[in-house]
């Protein structure tokens, strides 16, 4: 089972930043970023995700060791 750290960049951010699914916020310290296995079921989570919170143009991002392996449209 492999983890995956959530990264997320809103509207008028310079780049990514690990992301915690549960608060909604950018975390300064990855040991508070939420931590998914790379589903079906949880890249369609993070994209509904994404599609409710059109207005910030927010994108998320699952990455294992610095490749990312799936991005919300």
């Amino acid at each position: 089972m492999d983890w995956y750290i959530v990264y997320a960049k809103f509207d008028g951010c310079k780049g990514f930043r690990a992301f915690d699914v549960n608060e909604g916020r950018q975390v300064g310290n990855l040991i508070y970023a939420t931590l998914l296995e790379n589903t079906d079921e949880n890249q369609r989570k993070l994209q509904d995700l994404a599609d409710l919170n059109k207005g910030l143009h927010l994108v998320l991002q699952l990455r294992r060791k610095g490749r990312v392996c799936f991005q919300t449209k």
